[in-house]
């Protein structure tokens, strides 16, 4: 099997299909990051399209998420080439974007685990600054983790 890429690419599919495997995952990983930064830049320039230079730039930029779509599809089909089943599975596809301001029953923001950063308020704290705000040091060996 061959295939001939539409963009300039840094590597032959002949060479994708002898990279070590593991290698190649490293390399979709990291170009899947790439794309979702550049994707959030692009929406950031929109903004600014009327100006021609930002304009060359969104356009640049498309090429730029073009080329590196089409080299994760090639490293995906050498791993398939390979004998990696799973090379096209949802496992290798970007992650969804996580939304900007989750919040939980406390109006604290809460991670993708479903727990509050450390710096969150407890209920019924007003400083805002947690389990050591308002300490005069007198409790100093009190507090803390007790095992």
């Amino acid at each position: 099997m061959d295939f001939t890429p539409c963009h300039p690419q840094p590597f032959t599919f002949q060479q994708a299909i002898s990279f070590d495997p593991e290698v190649s995952a490293d390399e979709i990983s990291r170009l899947q990051n790439s794309i979702s930064h550049l994707k959030r830049t692009q929406e950031e320039l929109q903004e600014y399209a009327q100006d021609p230079d930002i304009a060359q730039v969104i356009k640049e930029n498309n090429q730029t998420l073009a080329s590196q779509d089409e080299r994760i599809f090639m490293l995906k089909l050498a791993l398939t080439q390979r004998g990696a089943s799973n090379a096209t599975s949802a496992h290798y596809d970007l992650p969804p974007e996580p939304e900007l301001e989750s919040r939980n029953g406390h109006g604290g923001f809460t991670g993708d685990n479903g727990l509050e950063p450390l710096d969150a308020p407890l209920p019924g704290d007003s400083s805002g600054l947690g389990p050591s705000s308002g300490s005069t040091g007198e409790d100093e060996q009190e507090s803390g983790v007790h095992l």
